[in-house]
């Protein structure tokens, strides 16, 4: 009797087994791939096997980093391939992403088959890339030689240290340099850029993009673009998300400073910019910088010499205090205030009249007021010792002091 139990459930365990496998779909998307070329379109192709009745089918993908998912009708072949072609000029996507894609069908019989999830990497190839790497740095440049290659990557290892220089380098995760021949190559990457704008990084995928041209003047390029650029993307992973919280003129301020060669027209920019009375408010620099090229780099100017008047005064930790006062969430004033106990107007005044000479009578004043209390002092007491021995002689000879 057990005997004849067990061989039925063994039986019947096996009948429920083949009944699940029935019902699950032989149907399977394969062969998935994507082929682009950049900012002109990404082709997306897959496969049903077998071929069977499909009623609907469907691209998703979306940027590695980002948060929202794209949605578009597929085209279904009659032999069973799955695909569509995604115009780059009309949804501009960012150079160098990560994409995240894949495909789910709709059968005629009412199941959904799901593909597995693939990652596309949206590069420029309209270049023929050459490379050269130190991790965590990985150049990658397509006019000039070997040398040229070598220079910029010496250009960003000194960036390294003077980025280090200025704020802790977090763990050294990998950063591409792409170095473009000319400024017009640079801007026709960019889905979205000023006229005057000659470098870009995109700090959260760890990519810089500078525009240098091999020759005469290379050296001074890229170590002033190169180590600026970086630095966007090492600030960027001190603070993580709450870069976007610290205001622009301190990103760029420290961007700037990590330059190994300073642009020498700053300095003229600002003296102009002093005496004509023509010099940015630094809270109108906290959201955003001018569109227009004059006014932008007069931006750059103040940002930096004012970051710089920072560090000077309260030192790189007061300057990283300020960082982590901004990373924590406090508006363009709060910060300054918590960081530094002083308001960014304050700071702003005390920037112009001490770098830039602006109402040199109140910077000598204020420089020199703890002497003149110490003299005020120093004078007081002897004055007042003088007065009491007048009064006692005046009583002692009996003349009496005239009435206050």
């Amino acid at each position: 009797m057990r005997r004849w139990l067990t061989t039925l459930f063994v039986f019947l365990s096996l009948l429920g087994t083949a009944k699940s496998a029935r019902g699950q779909s032989a149907v399977e998307i394969v062969d998935v791939q994507a082929e682009h070329l950049f900012g002109e379109y990404i082709a997306f192709r897959a496969r049903l096997s077998p071929v069977v009745p499909v009623k609907e089918a469907t691209l998703f993908f979306r940027d590695e980093r980002g948060a929202s998912t794209s949605t578009y009708p597929a085209t279904v072949n009659p032999d069973g391939t799955l695909t569509y072609r995604h115009d780059v000029r009309q949804s501009a996507l960012r150079p160098f992403a990560s994409l995240v894609f894949w495909f789910s069908v709709k059968l005629e019989n009412g199941e959904t088959v799901t593909s597995a999830q693939y990652i596309f990497q949206y590069d420029d190839n309209r270049f023929p890339w050459q490379h050269l790497e130190e991790v965590p740095l990985y150049v990658h440049w397509y006019d000039g030689d070997a040398i040229f290659g070598q220079a910029a990557l010496d250009a960003a290892r000194a960036g390294l240290g003077g980025v280090e220089d200025l704020i802790p380098l977090p763990t050294q995760e990998r950063i591409d340099i792409y170095i473009y021949a000319s400024v017009d190559d640079l801007r026709s990457a960019l889905t979205d850029s000023h006229d005057w704008v000659a470098g870009h990084a995109a700090p959260d995928l760890g990519v810089v993009m500078v525009s240098v041209a091999p020759g005469e003047g290379q050296r001074f390029a890229l170590s002033q673009q190169v180590p600026h650029e970086l630095a966007h993307v090492l600030l960027y992973r001190y603070t993580g998300e709450s870069y976007a919280d610290l205001p622009v003129w301190l990103r760029e301020g420290v961007a700037t400073l990590a330059e190994r060669s300073p642009n020498p027209d700053y300095e003229r920019a600002l003296s102009l910019a002093s005496q004509e009375g023509t010099l940015l408010s630094l809270a109108d620099l906290c959201d955003a910088f001018p569109p227009d090229a004059g006014r932008a780099f007069l931006a750059y100017a103040e940002s930096q010499d004012f970051t710089r008047f920072l560090r000077d005064t309260y030192g790189n930790s007061g300057l990283l205090s300020l960082v982590d006062s901004y990373a924590d969430g406090l508006d363009c004033n709060q910060g300054m205030q918590r960081a530094l106990g002083i308001s960014l107007p304050l700071a702003e005044r005390r920037w112009r009249e001490e770098t830039l000479g602006e109402n040199l009578f109140g910077v000598a004043l204020r420089n020199f007021s703890p002497y003149l209390v110490l003299l005020g002092i120093v004078l007081f007491i002897p004055m007042w010792g003088i007065l009491n021995l007048v009064r006692e002689r005046r009583k002692s000879d009996g003349i009496q002091p005239p009435p206050t």
